[in-house]
């Protein structure tokens, strides 16, 4: 037992040969051993593949997730066991102490592991432990799309997220194809949903009368990244919302940037990767309009910055700071568990930027 100010974590260390009615009688068993006021909750079964590259790192977030969101928690790693160790759990709790007044709330975890030869067993173990009156979230943190015993979880789950940022450079354009056969209402990209501070401050500069008409002139836009390399997927995601809802479309690359034709003239985008930081995140927007509507404007945003700074050159000179309703990843997931709508301001928004992100490589 693991005690934090917040939270208590209890995973009792040593998995054993996967046994489902054991895993059940081991739950029960140990709600029974619980002390004090303890309230058992969960919303749904939240399934999660990991790949152990990134489990160190995901852990703390999946916690949060569950204080959020309470859920039955599945946490796989296949191919981490010894060979010839076959399918093995654990189960433990995730338990968050009440904002107000005394007790826990607290969730089930169940830790599955396997060799690499009995990664196809992982869906049907994870079935016989789903709690059947709830729905099944599944989180795919694992980069890779060719996986059977993924895709059958996959098949189960009413729900999935997927992350694009976490896939291998140059391929986020498979989790776009995923969500468009799939659809943007069952399947998610929690890349777009960060980026929905960026378009809450762009939406409101441009819903001001000042500078609505300089969107008919744009000649510029310049995204930076922190981190060097290629532009990763909030870069496309954002300039693909923007060329969608603008009638933007490729036409070609240079050194300068990716061209892009519009109904009144010729856009330059430039994605730019820039100032040294954690991940490769959108953090600078300029946008340049010419007459007769001239507009300079820039957007930067640092970490985890409650408030973004709006600088514009044209037509006045002026700095402010604005709101920016800045997410943790929790927060995004969470978030995204709740949304049941399908997304069409995404779907645009995804094909725009494949189609952007094929001419920059032809550069």
């Amino acid at each position: 037992m693991s005690v934090d100010e917040t939270y208590v974590l209890e995973a009792p260390d040593g998995s054993r040969s996967f046994d489902a009615t054991a895993l059940e009688n081991d739950l029960r068993n140990m709600w029974k051993r619980a002390h004090g006021t303890v309230y058992r909750a969960a919303l749904s079964n939240l399934v999660v593949p990991l790949d152990p590259k990134h489990s160190a790192k995901l852990s703390p977030v999946l916690v949060e997730v569950t204080r959020r969101h309470p859920s039955r928690l599945f946490s796989i790693e296949a191919g981490t066991a010894p060979r010839g160790a076959r399918l093995r759990a654990r189960v433990g709790a995730v338990c968050h102490r009440r904002e107000a007044g005394a007790g826990l709330v607290c969730c089930e975890q169940v830790v599955v592991d396997s060799d690499a030869e009995s990664a196809t067993l992982i869906p049907s173990a994870i079935r016989s432990l789903l709690i059947g009156d709830l729905p099944t979230v599944l989180l795919d943190f694992h980069p890779g799309h060719d996986l059977p015993w993924v895709s059958e979880l996959m098949d189960m789950a009413d729900l999935i997220l997927e992350d694009s940022c976490l896939k291998a450079q140059g391929t986020e354009p498979e989790v776009w194809h995923f969500i468009e056969r799939e659809g943007s209402q069952r399947v998610h990209d929690l890349a777009w949903a960060r980026l929905t501070p960026w378009r809450v401050i762009l939406a409101e500069i441009f819903d001001d009368k000042e500078h609505l008409p300089a969107l008919g002139t744009i000649r510029g836009v310049e995204l930076g990244f922190t981190g060097t390399g290629y532009p990763p997927p909030p870069v496309w995601l954002l300039a693909g919302w923007l060329a969608s809802r603008l009638g933007w479309t490729p036409d070609g690359g240079d050194r300068d940037g990716l061209k892009l034709r519009s109904k009144t003239g010729g856009v330059t985008l430039v994605p730019r990767g820039g100032r040294p930081g954690e991940g490769r995140v959108l953090e600078r927007i300029h946008i340049r309009a010419d007459a007769p509507h001239p507009v300079d404007l820039e957007i930067v945003h640092t970490g985890r910055d409650v408030t973004a700074l709006v600088t514009t050159r044209r037509p006045n000179e002026s700095a402010v700071e604005v709101p920016f309703a800045y997410r943790e990843f929790a927060a995004c997931i969470v978030g995204e568990i709740h949304r049941n709508a399908a997304n069409r301001s995404f779907e645009d928004a995804a094909r725009a930027a494949e189609a952007m992100m094929a001419h920059w490589g032809e550069r």
